[in-house]
């Protein structure tokens, strides 16, 4: 069993900010007042994808290495924080909140802090990220991810990447594998993505009709297959359909992301099983992990709230039905 292996760093001094931020000197690291800094960063690793989220109130001017990164690794790093305390010098703008920076190996960190800010970093080799990425990945010229190292969301998407970055971090389950493991890891990098693919493209024109059919053909294709190892990048790459375009037809026929979508049908699989299953030889934890709940107190809550009842009352009434 695969365990996501947790850390906590408390940020004392500007020598825990240098460290923070990676840089091994002290030039390239430059307080801007004389107050002391203070934060701390919970680090975690999911399989091979580290990620780490943090608050941080300090002041001070950073232009640092990229130290420590194997070449096939990239890091993508995002504000959570709304207060306009973080300044790019990379894109020469203030860092918004959902805003996206990626970085490889060999690449600079080149902004200032002033301020209190919130903010959260994933780790992940360049082939998962083009493996979850699905068909939109696939459209764009070889050099694409390394080239554009700027990505800001819509207005309006930015408060829900956001929440979304910060409840996933804060949530993870003690131990996880198999369908799950797998769920999770797609669940942390899903946000970042959700700016980097689609968050300032233009909304295209086409027509409800199309939408709608876009969504059935995902409904037929989700229907053939083990619905427990299905993810939104596999639609994209099955079906050749963009998330944007994924997206937006999901929002505009049934009001949920295609995401949601997925969870819902999954739910709706393991209350299948609960319902079917032998209560002396059945767990509802491993019925939830199978189908990818890596959440179990979110996946308890969500099917209380949609089916009425607890799975283990679910469970329990399997054998007295007809």
């Amino acid at each position: 069993m695969i365990e996501p292996r947790r850390g906590r760093l408390e940020i004392e001094t500007i020598e825990d900010v240098r460290n923070l931020v990676d840089t091994g000197s002290a030039a390239s690291c430059i307080p801007l007042s004389l107050r002391m800094p203070k934060g701390n960063v919970l680090y975690s690793a999911v399989g091979d994808v580290f990620h780490r989220v943090g608050r941080l109130t300090a002041d001070y001017r950073a232009r640092t290495g990229i130290r420590n990164l194997n070449k096939n690794r990239i890091l993508l790093d995002m504000k959570l924080s709304p207060e306009p305390t973080l300044f790019s010098f990379r894109s020469g703008k203030e860092v918004l909140a959902g805003d996206v920076y990626t970085s490889m190996s060999a690449d600079t960190s080149d902004y200032s802090n002033r301020g209190a800010t919130s903010f959260a970093t994933i780790c992940v080799s360049t082939d998962f990220l083009l493996k979850v990425a699905g068909e939109d990945a696939l459209r764009h010229e070889v050099g694409f991810w390394e080239r554009r190292r700027w990505f800001s969301p819509s207005a309006p998407m930015r408060a829900a990447i956001t929440r979304r970055v910060g409840h996933t971090a804060s949530r993870l389950s003690p131990t996880v594998t198999g369908p799950a493991l797998r769920q999770l890891q797609s669940d942390l990098l899903e946000p970042y993505l959700w700016t980097m693919l689609f968050g300032q493209l233009k909304a295209d024109r086409r027509s409800l009709v199309s939408r709608a059919a876009i969504v059935r053909k995902v409904e037929n294709w989700v229907d053939g297959q083990s619905l427990e190892t299905i993810h939104v990048h596999d639609l994209c790459t099955a079906l050749r359909v963009p998330r944007r375009t994924l997206q937006r037809a999901f929002f505009e026929t049934l009001g949920i992301g295609p995401s949601r979508y997925l969870a819902l049908k999954r739910l709706t699989a393991a209350r299948t099983e609960l319902r079917q299953g032998d209560p002396s030889a059945t767990r509802v934890t491993d019925v939830a992990t199978k189908y990818g709940f890596w959440d179990l107190g979110r996946f308890a809550r969500d099917y209380r709230a949609v089916f009425g009842e607890r799975p283990s009352l679910t469970l329990s009434k399997g054998h007295a039905r007809p």
